[in-house]
């Protein structure tokens, strides 16, 4: 073979290294490039939407790398999700997280059904700190009447009017009936309205119940505070107004009274275990001690009227220095 072959053949060669070479760094480049991200996910709730864009901000702000894409889903579908590694946090309550993990438990307050979650969640999952933000229903009913009958917690529903129509603006689940029944409410048919407010029209004039919940019913344009209507108060309802004892009660009454009403919905991150470190699930938790229900009601109705999730989220937490 002459020199010149030889040389051609050289050259190739090297030629080829040089491809590879390039395939190898861009090999290496792919193993170095960042990681994609926190995914977070919600149900297409406003509440849930703003509320995914509070804990992606969050998370954001401390230095932590979330993706931009968001997951829509029910509770079913985000835990599915995050089995197959495809999701990484979404915010849920407590109540319906019990009700699909553990349908035989009897949990019903707000430590009780906490508790039951963490044991049931699939391996790998866990929930953060509780926030105070409650969607469980309550009932709500004319101040006149209430005072009328003696009225002021859900263990007195039987002292009103038996067949008054519940008020609500969406129908209560089973389980809802039947803990509103055991608690003593002899009530009629429901009746689907619009909005909160026509809700709380209904109640006030004293021939019906409503039925909201505290996300329901806060914020800053709510009508939930208006002096003719009062909400029948549920031992085990959770958020806000979680295992509150009635105004005035020693702590030992307070600790030995029964849990009444509907199960307790307190909302939680829920977050796949591996993909968070301790200073992230820290930045949850600062979360859950800002949040109110008043806040995530205002947010959700700003969002309800169109204005961007991640607009609203960024806002509340500059105002929270978060």
């Amino acid at each position: 073979m002459g020199k010149r072959a030889v040389r051609k053949r050289l050259v190739g060669v090297a030629g080829l290294l040089v491809v590879l070479a390039v395939v190898l760094a861009g090999c290496a480049d792919d193993a170095s490039a960042p990681p994609r991200g926190i995914v977070i996910g919600s149900s297409d709730q406003p509440a849930m939407r703003v509320m995914a864009e509070v804990y992606a901000g969050a998370l954001r702000n401390a230095g932590s790398v979330v993706s931009a894409d968001q997951l829509r889903g029910d509770t079913q579908t985000l835990l599915g999700e995050m089995d197959r590694t495809a999701l990484d946090l979404f915010p849920a309550f407590t109540g319906e997280l019990l009700t699909l993990l553990a349908p035989s438990s009897t949990a019903v307050g707000a430590e009780d059904v906490y508790t039951d979650v963490n044991r049931s969640l699939p391996q790998g999952v866990s929930v953060g700190d509780e926030t105070p933000v409650s969607a469980a229903p309550q009932i709500f009913v004319s101040t006149t009447l209430a005072g009328d009958v003696e009225a002021t917690d859900l263990d007195d529903c039987a002292r009103l009017p038996a067949g008054l129509p519940v008020i609500a603006v969406s129908r209560p689940d089973d389980a809802t009936e039947r803990a509103f029944a055991d608690a003593g409410c002899r009530f009629g048919p429901v009746e689907l309205v619009a909005t909160s407010d026509e809700v709380l029209s209904r109640a006030a004039a004293g021939t019906a119940v409503g039925v909201l919940t505290p996300l329901d019913i806060a914020g800053e344009d709510a009508d939930g505070a208006s002096s003719e209507v009062q909400a029948l108060r549920n031992s085990a309802g959770g958020g806000d107004t979680a295992d509150n004892p009635p105004a005035g009660a020693p702590p030992s009454e307070a600790a030995s009274a029964p849990e009444s009403g509907p199960r307790a919905e307190v909302l939680v991150p829920v977050f796949r275990s591996a993909a968070f470190g301790r200073d992230q699930v820290k930045t949850m938790n600062k979360v859950a001690g800002e949040i109110t229900t008043a806040d995530l009601a205002t947010m959700a109705a700003r969002v309800e009227a169109g204005a961007d999730p991640r607009d609203v989220a960024l806002a509340w937490l500059g105002e929270h220095g978060l």
